[in-house]
Formats: structure tokens, sequence, C-alpha cells
């Protein structure tokens, strides 16, 4: 049995004004991943979520697959495992 993986996903507006939490969660629905929580903020949108495809080569095609779906929205779509999120940002605040 998989376990799950904790995810960070960043929404940034690009050809679009703003993010619009609905159509991410539309964009979403289309992945194997359980949103946790969101988080708008003025320069776009966190979700927190989780995902059963936890594999490096999965998490790739899944991030690939999102940075498309969002340039169609208008949106810039980023994804990173929660722990390298929270490492990376550590450093940054303690630096």
């Amino acid at each position: 049995m998989t376990e799950n993986c904790k995810l960070i996903l960043a929404f940034f507006p690009e050809a679009a004004r703003t993010v619009n939490v609905e159509t991410v969660e539309r964009i979403l629905r289309a992945h194997p991943i359980r949103i946790n929580r969101i988080e708008a903020t003025s320069k776009g949108v966190l979700v927190f979520a989780e995902s059963t495809e936890c594999e490096s080569l999965q998490l790739t095609r899944m991030s690939e697959s999102l940075w498309e779906e969002g340039r169609s929205a208008g949106y810039r779509i980023r994804l990173q495992r929660e722990c390298l999120f929270r490492a990376m940002h550590s450093l940054v605040l303690n630096f």
C-alpha cells in the first residue's frame, strides 16, 4: 500500500489578473490530489494537499500536466513536496 505524500501547489496569475479558487479546484479534480487547505493571498493561491502518486516520475508528470492546464487558464502552477517546501523556507528565513 502506498502512503500519501504531502504536496504544496502554488498558483500564480500570469495572463489572468487573479487566481480564482473555483478554477483551482476544477483543475485539481482531474488529478489524484486531495485538497486539505487552500490559502488565497494577494499574489496567488497556495494549496496544501495529498496525493497517492508520490514517485518522482509520477510527480514530474503531474507537474507537467498541471503546468499545461494552468497555462491555458492564465496561471503559472508549481508543485513541490511539502517537506522540501518547508525545508527551503526554513533555510531562507534563518539565513
